[in-house]
């Protein structure tokens, strides 16, 4: 059992999947602002509201419609505030139907009139009260309908729960033990029985009155807090991306062929969830949500001051984008929506690189910006009409595709050097501004065979663009793919979508972004390996579940490289429940740490060395499925923190405290992708004394792809990654060294040198 974001056939019955997660940040002003302000002066199908089990009142459903569906249809002839700064357009490919959020939704809680307090405990000391973790009843969670459309909407999806916060109090303390003394532990058992005494008990009431008020009281709160009011650059902090394996173009021709079959992938990709065609997967016989696939095409997420918001368009084509230059290029008929062809598709291609134009003003470097900037930036570009048509035009896009300029492939570096194409695309002076990195799916394809997708996280995890990568690699090299769909007679000509002169204040935000792709790029470091010894087969065979193994070979290293123990997390996803998205797993634990010590004592005998590694394998184990049942820790914080805000109550000393703030600095943010092909997921480190590591687990080999930034001399993601690569190797032995598996070296290695 574990947590991971999986690309098995998504017609067939899913294993676990998973994600990853970042923590918010404080929203930052502009560091021009009065400037800005002295140059001002001149100058989605509509969704239906889940049925539920129960009859509820007017008012009770009305809330229900409010919290549920983050993204909402509205009509082409209401009027969008936000969009206001667009001009009226005569593009006939612009949709007369869209998707849209609130450009800063309000943090609305419910309140069931019936709700009942939750009764005060009666303590006698710590241990007494804390000791025991109380089982959360899976049966007594209410079942509801699935999400908005009606029609493809299974009736196994739980309502999210509100755990009781005796437990997570529990074994939050439970969590914090192996990283901090005992002096520090003895002080946060009190404050965890002040608090659930206190403020914890109002807070936790209130979150309990939320919580049987909607169907998820977390997801939009989640998206709201960590994502659109996020102001950090989307680059690195936020998108993650996900590789295809290295392709081999002989010409220009195939280069575009690729291009064109990946693009008629995507687009029956989504004709197959449009159409309600995505089974249902289940896991431990509850069916899982699949909402998060429908907000990926057409999604983008628009700059604002302070809060994004999201909007989805129903649209006919794609934008294309090569040399700086952007251009609109229908893939479905207008008429009937059939899918053109990959050899009309090609054509088109083909005539986007051939067309001669000369490298475009860099607008998209804007995208890479921080929130704030790019907002400014936004606004301004789209004080002219051509250039606010031509922004609206690759927002309400599917998605786009950036052809690249080639660069130079050192051998033995294809992976990282893939890894930083897609996640900055290398600098200004490569392929930086071709790139718009507010759409939810950027599908990116280099010459010399570097090939992959970026996602905007805040409108879904990376579970749809894993299954979409999936999709891709399963048709693209059939020869005939694509070409027996419908062809092009009249349709929608390619257009060409320019920008005006830029004036002054535009360039001023341009060079500020520049400024940011510099330093984002310089600053991270990247490194991606292979470790071919073993892989998940030989794990499987010995019962060692294999994520948690790897998740013991991640702390083990770092332990190694620097000599203390990380706090370390791994994110599980929460699609068993309604709009759920994710969790966090907590690595580090108290049998993760006498795995670690057992391992770098010389005095510690074989045996003891791997007991104590399948006590810490499966202790993690135990946590993924708790917390893939909606049992997490930090999740459950969050909500407690968050009814604080919303009730303008004062964050208690709980949240302040050394070892809670400790227990949250999470040097390691791991996550996995698991998929037979030879792919891979990236994305950037929580802070700058940590990594970011995705590994993708197959039969026999493992995939690391390790980020850190360069402020710490100390931290290094080629080091941590050697560490990693020492530490699965040592683990290898031990299982080899206690005589239970050598049959299975023999045959792994025999397959091999077949």
């Amino acid at each position: 059992m574990r947590a991971l974001i999986t690309t098995e056939p998504f017609w067939s019955t899913s294993r676990y999947s998973r994600t990853s997660t970042r923590s918010k940040s404080t929203s930052e002003k502009p560091l021009v602002a009065k400037l800005v302000e002295y140059v001002m002066s001149w100058g989605k199908p509509e969704q239906t509201p889940p049925k539920q089990i129960e009859l509820k009142s007017d008012q009770q459903e009305q809330v229900e419609e409010e919290r549920c569906p983050k993204i909402k249809q509205i009509s082409a002839n209401s009027v969008n505030p936000v969009q206001q700064t667009y001009h009226s357009s005569n593009r006939s490919d612009v949709s007369q139907s869209m998707y849209y959020s609130n450009s800063a939704p309000e943090m609305r809680v419910g309140f069931a009139p019936e709700a009942r307090a939750q009764p005060m405990p009666a303590l006698s000391n710590t241990r007494e009260h804390l000791g025991k973790v109380i089982p959360v009843d899976e049966h007594q969670i209410n079942q509801l309908l699935m999400h908005r459309r009606e029609s493809q909407v299974p009736k196994g999806l739980l309502k999210y729960p509100v755990q009781p916060l005796q437990e997570t109090l529990t074994r939050y303390l439970e969590s914090l033990q192996p990283l901090v003394s005992d002096r520090v532990m003895d002080k946060e058992e009190d404050l965890a029985v002040d608090f659930l005494r206190n403020q914890g008990y109002e807070l936790q009431s209130l979150l309990q009155q939320a919580g049987e008020s909607s169907a998820n009281w977390l997801t939009d709160r989640w998206t709201d807090v960590s994502y659109l009011r996020y102001r950090a650059p989307l680059t690195i902090f936020s998108s993650s991306c996900i590789a295809f394996p290295k392709q081999n173009f002989r010409n220009s021709l195939a280069y575009l062929d690729f291009t064109a079959k990946a693009i008629h992938a995507m687009c029956q990709f989504h004709w197959i969830v449009e159409n309600n065609q995505l089974p249902v997967r289940k896991m431990e016989g509850f069916d899982l949500d699949n909402s998060q696939f429908h907000n990926v095409f057409g999604t983008v997420r628009i700059p604002q001051r302070s809060c994004d918001y999201l909007q989805q368009c129903k649209s006919n084509y794609i934008v294309v984008i090569h040399r700086n230059n952007f251009y609109k290029l229908p893939v479905f008929d207008a008429v009937d929506k059939r899918i053109f062809n990959v050899l009309h598709i090609r054509k088109q291609l083909m005539k986007v690189i051939k067309s001669g134009r000369l490298l475009g003003p860099a607008i998209g470097l804007l995208t890479h910006d921080k929130r704030d900037h790019w907002a400014e930036g936004h606004e301004m570009l789209c004080r002219k009409d051509v250039n606010a048509e031509t922004i609206q035009c690759i927002e309400q896009s599917l998605f786009t595709v950036s052809l690249d300029d080639a660069i130079p492939v050192p051998a033995g570096e294809e992976r990282s050097l893939l890894a930083a194409q897609l996640m900055h695309g290398g600098g200004p002076h490569l392929n930086s501004a071709n790139r718009w990195m507010d759409k939810a799916l950027q599908l990116i394809v280099n010459p010399c065979g570097l090939a992959g997708l970026c996602c905007e996280h805040s409108p879904a995890e990376p579970q749809p663009a894993a299954s979409i990568m999936d999709y891709i690699l399963k048709n693209v090299h059939h020869p005939n793919y694509g070409h027996h769909a419908k062809e092009s007679h009249k349709n929608e000509p390619l257009e060409w979508l320019y920008f005006d002169e830029v004036d002054e204040c535009v360039t001023f935000w341009l060079s500020t972004a520049n400024r940011t792709v510099n330093e984002l790029s310089s600053r991270l470091q990247l490194h991606a390996q292979r470790f071919d010894c073993y892989g998940k087969s030989l794990l499987n065979a010995q019962q060692l579940e294999p994520d948690s193994f790897v998740q013991m070979a991640l702390q083990l290293a770092f332990y190694r490289l620097h000599r203390e123990l990380p706090a370390q997390l791994e994110t599980a996803h929460l699609r068993i429940f309604k709009f759920g998205r994710s969790e966090i797993i907590r690595s580090t634990s108290n049998e993760s740490f006498k795995f670690v010590r057992a391992m770098v004592s010389e005095e510690t005998s074989i045996q003891n060395r791997l007991f104590a590694l399948k006590a810490a394998v499966d202790y993690h184990r135990q946590q993924a499925m708790m917390a893939l049942k909606g049992r997490g820790i930090d999740r459950h914080f969050f909500g407690l923190e968050q009814m604080a805000h919303e009730h303008g109550k004062a964050l208690p000393e709980f949240f302040k405290s050394e070892g809670y703030l400790k227990s949250k600095d999470f040097r390691i943010l791991s996550s996995q992708l698991s998929t037979p092909h030879d792919s891979f997921m990236v994305y950037g480190p929580l802070n700058s004394d940590g990594y970011g590591c995705c590994y993708n687990l197959r039969e026999n080999d493992i995939t690391f792809t390790i980020t850190a930034w360069n402020h710490n001399p100390q931290i290094s993601a080629r080091s941590y990654g050697m560490a990693i690569e020492s530490a699965l190797a040592d683990m290898g032995h031990l299982i080899l060294d206690s005589g239970n598996c050598t049959s299975v070296l023999e045959s792994d290695s025999d397959r091999t040198q077949r």
